[in-house]
């Protein structure tokens, strides 16, 4: 027995030097006195399960050697077994000031249930704690999801990237147990539940079905899918890249966040001769990063009820989508997208009915004409319409037309109707017409709603403009 002791004591030595655990998160965003005090609380929770066992034990090993190879597992527990009030105290707020609660609630748990499951004493405890730190169920149902996927219990499992989810695949520390790599292979067959990791670009013209999952890319990977289908339900995306050539898009309940280095003027989703496309129920949230770029003139598609937040590249035309014409949007909220020109929309042609029932917050371009910010919407051009291009819809930035032909100035034809537009309707024309031709922009309910007197009292022409680009 001692032998076997020998072997693999000495094994898990030569692991943790040849193949270490990742860096667990406080590994860099705490001090070292901060980490012991992490440490010894964790260790005082697993200790109120009962006593470390041998799995336990070796476990603690990598896992200490990914916080500093300083720790050490035998003064860690002298210091856990003697933690009173004021130790207990300054580790609880050492956790909400770092934002580290959830994770440190997932190293608890992967331990104690190593050890064979919680007993009711660490129930109590562990309730008790919740409560005091306002963890509510869908978070604590998250570290659950998580800690199951850490130990494989009873295999594939529904995730969804919730905030608290996002906040804890940030930890790396247990990825090698819970992340499966994403392969072309594997993107052959339907892929329902786990956690996925796109480690390197695939080419595929197979159809691509993703259900309750959760997809990381990594290393700026992405996936270039030609002649087929993309369908995703209840998926959550990390820092994703597609390049699309003549592929339908069918997403519902879709979470794609990420955090791209600007400099790379990244498109998440680009797509060229797109056949249709169908947004809905989804959240897109990629900094510095443009959303959609639909290349043929004439995409078809609808965005419904999804909320756009921080999208947007300064370098890129169109924060949220760049396109020709034929996208439209209802019910979808933007918030704080901003790009180089339109920040949220960079258009050929606004249609009829283009966004209905839409909120628009603090949505920018970085562009800057006659010192007026083109704002959130650019069109070089429009389609004259009765029922109206923006219509239920409140709007708190500038909308810029570079208009190549005037408003045709009939009572039934609006640009905005039944819509509150805060800033001002900017208008670029390059043959002149008198102004009077500009006066139906807002309906009648839209004058009353943007606080004004006339339909032109929002106009204001601008003596340059840029011209409309397919970058």
């Amino acid at each position: 027995m001692n032998n076997l002791n020998f072997w693999l004591e000495s094994f898990d030595k030569m692991r943790v030097e040849r193949n270490p655990f990742k860096a667990h998160i406080i590994a860099n965003s705490l001090n070292e006195h901060e980490q012991n005090q992490y440490v010894v609380l964790q260790a005082a929770f697993v200790l109120a399960n009962g006593a470390i066992n041998q799995d336990q034990e070796r476990l603690y090993g990598f896992w200490l050697a990914a916080i500093n190879n300083n720790l050490s597992l035998s003064n860690v527990i002298t210091q856990a077994q003697a933690v009173d009030l004021d130790a207990l105290r300054d580790g609880i707020n050492l956790l909400e000031e770092k934002g580290l609660i959830e994770h440190f609630l997932v190293d608890v748990l992967v331990f104690t249930r190593l050890g064979g499951g919680l007993t009711d004493n660490l129930k109590t405890i562990l309730g008790e704690w919740c409560q005091l730190l306002s963890l509510n169920e869908a978070q604590l149902n998250d570290v659950i999801a998580l800690t199951d996927h850490i130990l494989d219990v009873e295999g594939p499992k529904v995730v969804k990237l919730t905030p608290t989810m996002e906040l804890l695949l940030t930890n790396q520390i247990w990825q090698e147990f819970y992340v499966k790599p994403l392969t072309k292979e594997m993107l052959t067959n339907s892929i329902n539940g786990g956690i996925w990791s796109l480690e390197k670009a695939i080419s595929t013209e197979c159809d691509i079905n993703l259900t309750n999952t959760v997809v990381i890319f990594k290393n700026t990977a992405n996936i270039k899918q030609i002649n087929s289908k993309l369908t995703l339900t209840n998926v959550g995306l990390i820092n994703p890249v597609f390049d699309l050539y003549n592929v339908a898009m069918s997403f519902e309940q879709i979470i794609a966040v990420g955090k791209f280095d600007k400099e790379q003027k990244i498109t998440s989703f680009t797509s060229n001769s797109t056949p249709d496309f169908s947004i809905r129920n989804s959240k897109f949230e990629l900094i510095n990063a443009r959303c959609f770029k639909f290349k043929d003139e004439e995409s078809k598609g609808l965005f419904d009820t999804t909320v756009f937040k921080y999208c947007g590249n300064e370098y890129l035309n169109g924060g949220v989508a760049n396109y020709g014409q034929g996208v439209k949007f209802n019910n979808c909220d933007f918030l704080n997208c901003n790009s180089l020109i339109g920040g949220i929309i960079y258009c050929k042609t606004v249609l009829d009915s283009s966004i209905v029932s839409c909120k628009i917050d603090n949505c920018n371009s970085i562009t800057i004409c006659n010192n007026v910010n083109i704002g959130c919407i650019y069109s070089y051009t429009y389609i004259k319409s009765t029922a109206g291009l923006i219509i239920d819809s409140i709007i708190n930035s500038n909308v810029s037309f570079y208009t190549g032909e005037c408003f045709y100035s009939g009572d039934n034809e609006r640009l905005f109707v039944n819509s509150k537009l805060l800033e001002k309707f900017n208008y670029y024309n390059i043959y002149k017409y008198e102004d009077d031709d500009f006066r139906y922009v807002l309906d009648y309910l839209s004058i009353e709603l943007s606080d004004v007197k006339y339909a032109f009292d929002k106009n204001q022409e601008l003596s340059e403009m840029p011209d409309w680009s397919n970058d």
